[in-house]
């Protein structure tokens, strides 16, 4: 599938849950970014639940989402994610930080919607603190 595909399918399935003003841009190759209203994240979380989806952090009232295409084989390759961190046991000194992490992803063991645990757990050591990743961009 192409981002464009990618695009258009996600659209569709927004479209389909009711939202008239969503957005599906490319944003490469490999990545399309979809916004809804930031109010309605839990009817996109729904409606995108068939793509590998990760959230991002909203911006200017929106919620965006980065899409990916499927990949069940393949090298492994990574990802540079872009986050911030929030919660008990973060140091000081990365409180209200952007920080930048180097995430792998192994085709047909973990996506890029598994990021926020793989950033918790090397951040926390524990993978349960997902939530409390924010993911601001990726490169």
């Amino acid at each position: 599938m192409t981002s464009d595909d990618l695009c258009a399918t996600a659209l569709a399935s927004l479209t389909t849950a009711g939202f008239t003003d969503a957005t599906a841009t490319r944003r490469s190759d490999t990545m399309a970014i979809a916004t809804v209203p930031a109010a309605r994240t839990a009817w996109a979380d729904f409606a995108l639940a068939s793509h590998t989806a990760l959230r991002l952090a909203d911006r200017a009232g929106r919620a965006r989402y980065a899409l990916f295409p499927a990949r069940n084989h393949g090298e492994p390759y990574s990802r540079t994610v872009y986050f911030c961190a929030t919660g008990p046991g973060l140091a000081q000194e990365l409180v209200d930080k952007v920080l930048c992490h180097t995430v792998r992803i192994v085709p047909g063991h973990t996506t890029e919607a598994d990021i926020p645990k793989a950033l918790a757990t090397a951040l926390f050591d524990d993978s349960d603190r997902a939530g409390d990743i924010t993911v601001t961009r990726l490169a």
